[in-house]
């Protein structure tokens, strides 16, 4: 079971032993707006989830297959069966969430197939 708090604002809902699938959801995008609008790049559910995917294929490539991304404008959602690959992803996001700068270079170096600026 993963601490909540220690991934918030993200949110990692661990699937059971019926349903192995696990949901790492996103919605308080209000913080850090600013620094995506900062690099022309969307500010919402999308965006967040260019950001991901491009994250995972520059960071964790093993793990491209393994994470299915369905955001929603207003929602970041990305699941796995894989709760190993989704907590990694997890902590990379949480890490730039809390801090400016790392979030700033990780829009700016974004792949641009994933994160239109």
């Amino acid at each position: 079971m993963t601490d909540a708090s220690a991934l918030a604002p993200f949110r990692l809902d661990e699937g059971s032993e019926s349903d192995p699938s696990h949901c790492l959801y996103f919605v308080e995008m209000d913080q850090v707006a600013d620094v995506f609008e900062e690099h022309h790049a969307e500010s919402n559910g999308h965006g967040w989830e260019g950001l991901a995917e491009s994250l995972v294929h520059s960071h964790m490539p093993e793990s491209i297959d393994k994470l299915h991304f369905g955001s929603e404008g207003d929602t970041f959602v990305v699941t796995s069966t894989d709760l190993k690959a989704l907590t990694e992803l997890a902590v990379i996001l949480h890490s730039a969430f809390h801090n400016r700068e790392l979030l700033s270079h990780y829009i700016q170096t974004a792949d641009p197939r994933f994160l239109d600026r």
